[in-house]
């Protein structure tokens, strides 16, 4: 698996990238002062591997002058201080991956190729396969933020999208899938919980907790019943696959027949946080408690170098 995302470039696309002039483009940054794509903590001490795609920071500052958008509504889909809240979780021994940039710059939970082709100028290879979200502009590089609010002043040129895939989603992807694999290997199992926040969400009566399995697909139901009785036990409101059930990462690599599992968890960010200023309340503490509970109770289902 390790292989797959490097494998999603085209040859002549990597060809020409190579020729191609980063400085040229409009929302490149040096890369003396971009941190890397993705920071890793721990090894495979655990049958677990916690992510967190979502709430990277660091918002290129072409990117941001180029957008239409003021920073503050850049990051109304950020998952703001998630791999904080799991850090606890982490210290029970899974390792835990989460990504430095932002998913309004590019969203590594779609496919690489899941672009609107409206937001580029100029030819579109044929490899791009936009999906009903992407066609929407929630592709991998977003058109729009989630209040439907254009990003970007002109369209770009696909080189751009091109760059950021390699430099950003690829990185990602690879770094994930081996984790996992590494996993599987020493513990004959993997569960990759996937972790993001949401806000509220009036029309499913705002739970604080929403499961993702794809609908029963992604994981052993052992693993998402364990998870909901967990957190109903401790006071949360929690719903199955309703409205979230599960993005790319969560479809892609979730594979129980194969003993790699996937779960999307959704934690409403009221919870933890002021959703106007990003900044963490008095809660912070009792969900970062709750999820490394969650953690541990999920590592009691598997057994030492067994499968569920």
């Amino acid at each position: 698996m390790k292989n797959l995302a490097h494998s999603l470039l085209p040859r002549h696309l990597a060809r020409l990238l190579e020729n191609t002039s980063e400085a040229d483009l409009p929302d490149q940054t040096s890369r003396a002062i971009a941190p890397a794509p993705f920071v890793v903590r721990g090894s495979v001490g655990a049958p677990i591997v916690l992510a967190s795609p979502h709430s990277g920071q660091f918002y290129p500052e072409a990117f941001v002058q180029n957008s239409r958008q003021p920073l503050s509504v850049l990051r109304s889909g950020e998952d703001s201080h998630i791999h904080l809240l799991a850090e606890q979780a982490h210290a029970l021994g899974p390792a835990l991956l989460h990504a430095t940039f932002p998913r309004v710059f590019c969203d590594v939970n779609r496919s690489a190729w899941d672009l609107d082709t409206r937001m580029f100028h100029g030819p579109i290879p044929a490899f791009v396969r936009p999906t009903e979200r992407g066609l929407a502009g929630l592709g991998s590089i977003p058109r729009i933020v989630g209040n439907r609010k254009p990003i970007y002043r002109h369209r770009l040129p696909f080189m751009e999208a091109a760059l950021r895939i390699r430099h950003y989603w690829m990185p990602y992807h690879a770094t994930l899938a081996d984790m996992l694999d590494k996993t599987r290997a020493e513990h004959g199992t993997c569960l990759l919980l996937d972790l993001h926040s949401m806000p509220d969400v009036p029309e499913a009566a705002s739970p604080d907790f929403v499961l993702g399995d794809a609908h029963g697909t992604t994981c052993h139901p052992d693993i998402i019943s364990t998870a909901e009785q967990t957190l109903q036990s401790l006071g949360f409101r929690t719903t199955r696959n309703q409205p979230y059930a599960g993005g790319y990462i969560t479809r892609h690599y979730g594979r129980p027949q194969q003993n790699l599992h996937a779960l999307q968890i959704e934690m409403r960010r009221s919870l933890y946080m002021d959703e106007e200023t990003h900044i963490c309340h008095a809660g912070f503490a009792p969900l970062s408690n709750a999820l490394a509970t969650l953690t541990e109770k999920l590592l009691k289902l598997f057994p030492a170098s067994h499968g569920l």
